[in-house]
């Protein structure tokens, strides 16, 4: 075997003209746009808008168009390293994941989940590097590859995890920086309040957004400045520590500026503080490199193959291309006519209904929504409800789990809190009764008023299991759980008569309660997957109307 220099491209553009390898990687890349622009891109200016902000600001929404971008600066880097896709494939590890990849996406599809239907890209590129470069393509390529999972949500059972804990104590170091530099504050859990106003520390200015946008950038930091190594850990470990710490001097300027709360300042002072954070890490970049004696990469660095490799026939390679197109038209046909899993039925009895049988009518519901507080928690039907025992008052929060939201959960640490601006005092997880599910027993205190709270998710399952279900959009399949996930929180405030009194209150409600729960928001599918109206256009609008859901607006509120 004769081990010779890879066969250039044709260079003329006649002799490109006439190559079926030109065509065939033409009709694959229109393919592959038809299949995945609508996507990254949107045809209205608005969401195109949005994404910028989304790219700085939205946790809980992706940015397909920004990442994009950058990805493509990434591979055009490594454009110098394209001789490795001519040399031998690795055909059966190739074939396998761009089956998988196919499988991806149709499951995406039959779910109505755009995210996997886009994370399939991911797979579709790392197939085709296999397919003409073996793992030599793969180690050139991984990195813009894998930077294209940038362009997907956070998991949102990941930030129902963590974001609201992130904002309690984004305020307490706040608080601490203000009254430090002689402005007088006071911290009440998620609330900065001073004399001149109350400010309220929401979703976008936790800095869970800010610390993968950073991240990103700092890859780009890394990529560019060809940091390998310890180099290159220290900086990525580092990158939260500065996030937060940026985001908290953004949380201080926004409260000493009087004109904060409009919207176009509010945002400007976000991108600058995430320029801040970006300069020090460059910064930080330099002292490792002088500390660690960091050298510029050699040449041999860069060396993902031999340059020398038996080249693969052009034959083989249009057979690798017609592959490709083959499983791009399969996604495109899986696109236009799979059927769609179908939405289940409506709630029978919504919870303000439930209650109102159980309990009797509340003279003051409704009750407003503070969706700021609520933030990214999103429901399917939600209600308060006030119970009267022993002439006081116990408060009943039950909301219905909407599963097939893609990008919110309500597996939130703030359904212990009956309202913003509560600090803890006290926490443990109890049993209300020995059949009972475990919950969260809480005593929180705002100025005067104490109020104990029980709070729990029912029919939840573990962390991991959760966030598994919603990756793989198990609840939009005919595997979904068989009823909704129920949030449910019972609070009273402490009368003259102490804790006990307000424990046995509690007792009494979630004894009278708890049967009625156990068969309540049950799923009902509506039909099935052979449904011939799942294939018109009405069974496809579930992702518009899911992106156009209500948001709340996720600021630092000045009031």
């Amino acid at each position: 075997m004769t081990a010779v220099a890879p066969e250039p491209p044709p260079t003329s553009t006649a002799s490109l003209l006439q190559s079926p390898l030109f065509w065939l990687g033409a009709l694959a890349l229109l393919v592959g746009a038809v299949v995945y622009y609508p996507l990254f891109f949107s045809d209205d200016i608005g969401t195109v808008v949005a994404q910028g902000e989304q790219f700085f600001f939205r946790v809980n929404d992706g940015a397909g168009a920004p990442v994009l971008v950058l990805s493509l600066w990434l591979f055009y880097r490594r454009s110098h390293l394209r001789d490795v896709l001519y040399a031998n494939g690795a055909p059966k590890l190739a074939a396998l994941t761009l089956t998988l990849t196919a499988a991806l996406f149709g499951w995406g599809v039959f779910t109505t989940a755009a995210d996997l239907q886009l994370a399939s890209v991911i797979g579709l590129l790392a197939g085709v590097a296999l397919l003409f470069g073996g793992t030599s393509a793969i180690r050139a390529y991984w990195l813009p590859i894998l930077f294209l999972g940038f362009a997907l949500p956070i998991s949102p059972v990941l930030i129902a995890a963590t974001i609201f804990p992130i904002q309690l104590v984004t305020a307490e170091f706040s608080g601490l920086i203000l009254n430090g530099v002689g402005v007088d504050s006071l911290i009440n859990g998620d609330q900065i309040l001073r004399p001149a106003g109350r400010f309220i520390v929401v979703e976008t200015c936790s800095g869970l957004r800010t610390i993968v946008t950073l991240s990103m950038l700092t890859i780009l930091l890394i990529d560019l400045f060809e940091r390998r190594g310890w180099h290159a850990a220290i900086l990525m470990v580092l990158v939260p520590i500065v996030a937060f710490a940026v985001n908290v001097l953004r949380v201080v300027t926004l409260v000493l500026n009087p004109h904060s709360d409009i919207h176009s300042i509010h945002n400007l002072q976000g991108i600058l503080m995430l320029l801040v954070g970006l300069t020090l890490i460059y910064f930080i970049d330099g002292w490792l490199a002088r500390g660690l004696g960091s050298r510029d990469p050699e040449s041999v660095d860069a060396d993902y193959g031999p340059r020398e490799v038996e080249v693969t026939s052009r034959t083989s390679r249009a057979l690798s291309l017609g592959g490709i197109v083959l499983v791009l038209f399969a996604m495109l046909a899986m696109d236009q006519f799979m059927p769609r899993w179908p939405a289940e039925g409506g709630l029978e009895e919504t919870p303000q209904q439930l209650m109102a049988r159980v309990f009797g009518e509340d003279p003051m519901a409704p009750y407003a929504v503070d969706y700021n507080f609520m933030g990214s928690v999103q429901y399917l039907a939600h209600a308060r409800h006030g119970v009267g025992v022993a002439g006081n008052r116990v408060e009943v929060h039950l909301g219905v789990a909407n599963e097939r939201l893609r990008q919110h959960s309500i597996l939130s640490k703030r359904l212990a809190w009956p309202a913003t601006g509560f600090d803890p005092i006290e926490e443990e997880f109890v049993e209300l009764d020995s059949n009972g599910p475990p919950m969260r027993r809480m005593l929180f205190r705002r100025g005067a008023t104490s109020v104990l709270s029980y709070s729990t998710i029912l029919r939840r399952e573990s962390l991991g299991s959760e966030w598994f279900r919603k990756a793989a959009a198990l609840d939009r399949s005919p595997i979904a759980r068989p009823g909704h996930l129920l949030a449910l929180r019972l609070s009273t405030r402490l009368g003259h008569a102490g804790l006990a009194d307000a424990e046995a209150r509690i007792d009494r409600v979630w004894k009278r309660l708890a049967p009625e729960l156990e068969d309540y928001a049950r799923l009902s599918p509506r039909g099935s997957p052979n449904d011939p109206a799942l294939a018109s256009p009405a069974s496809q609008t579930l992702s518009t109307l899911e992106e156009n859901f209500f948001h709340s607006v996720a600021r630092i509120d000045k009031k």
